[in-house]
């Protein structure tokens, strides 16, 4: 197996991570996504599950799950024993197997991996870890806090990293036994699988495809509004381009996007409003339980 690490510096960037590896992802057929010391999260993988096949509440649901993991580094990074400027928030690696072992590899196998490797990587970090396919290479995204959950900052010098493969390797050969993927950690590796995990790598950057951005835009969008038709404002102001057909919106990119098939269909944007009538009964009922306050003081004072 090849296994090559980068560093996550900044706040955009870890969130941009998470979100490649999470988006589009399929939890229940040919995939999973594994997490460590995330409160929730088994929960929120639980209610994606469910809620397979419903857009609008997939969306919901994952961008909340982003949230809560993006919380929980923010939260654990600041319990860093040394602050340091310019200091790592979390490190983005990939293991990658050789295609002609890939079809080899079941479900179960790659998790195997994914938790062995988190073990034997940093037991007292948290982790995400996911499972993809490009081309026709499996490989394991995973994220790991670069500060441990005492505050301990946790970093790997090129002698350990060398270690933690060789360790893998052995694992690789005792539990798997690849033909194709074995690698010498201190030769010439196949630079085709080099190549391809570098790539997988710049990824990190959240090159996602169209319709995936625009959910992430939507997203960010729907959490601002305050209407339905504030929606639509701040659709325009971030300069999407909005058509109408019938009694559908939708978004022309490259190609047409209909609102509904983004995840936010009418009645979705409709609960937009729903929420501005509620809490403006909420407002009442306090305004009527403040005056009835009122009184009563003056009715004390008399």
């Amino acid at each position: 197996m090849i296994i090559k690490s980068k560093s996550i510096k900044s706040k955009q960037n870890l969130s941009n991570v998470l979100r490649y590896i999470l988006v589009g992802h399929d939890l229940t057929d040919s995939g999973f996504v594994m997490s460590r010391a995330i409160r929730r999260d088994r929960t929120y993988n639980k209610e994606l599950v469910q809620a397979k096949g419903d857009t609008t509440l997939e969306t919901a649901i994952l961008e909340a799950r982003i949230r809560n993991m993006m919380f929980q580094f923010e939260s654990n990074n600041e319990k860093r024993l040394v602050p340091h400027k310019n200091a790592n928030r979390a490190y983005h690696e990939i293991i990658s197997f050789h295609a002609d072992d890939s079809k080899k590899l079941s479900k179960q196998a790659m998790l195997d991996v994914a938790r062995t490797y988190a073990k034997e990587r940093s037991p007292n970090s948290l982790v995400v870890a996911s499972m993809h396919k490009n081309k026709e290479h499996l490989h394991i995204h995973v994220i790991i806090s670069a500060v441990e959950l005492g505050g301990k900052v946790k970093r790997l010098s090129r002698a350990d990293f060398r270690e933690l493969k060789q360790k893998m390797e052995r694992y690789q050969e005792r539990h798997l036994q690849l033909q194709h993927s074995k690698v010498n950690h201190s030769k010439k590796k196949d630079q085709s699988l080099i190549k391809d995990v570098e790539y997988q790598l710049k990824l990190r950057t959240g090159k996602l495809s169209e319709k995936q951005q625009l959910q992430i835009d939507l997203a960010e969008i729907h959490d601002k509004a305050t209407s339905s038709q504030n929606f639509i404002d701040l659709l325009k102001s971030k300069g999407h381009r909005l058509y109408k057909r019938g009694n559908q919106i939708g978004i022309q990119a490259s190609r047409k996007y209909r609102l509904k098939t983004l995840g936010y269909s009418q009645e979705k944007l409709q609960l937009l409003d729903a929420n501005i009538e509620r809490n403006k009964r909420l407002s009442q009922v306090k305004r009527l339980r403040n005056n009835r306050s009122k009184d009563r003081g003056r009715d004390i004072e008399r």
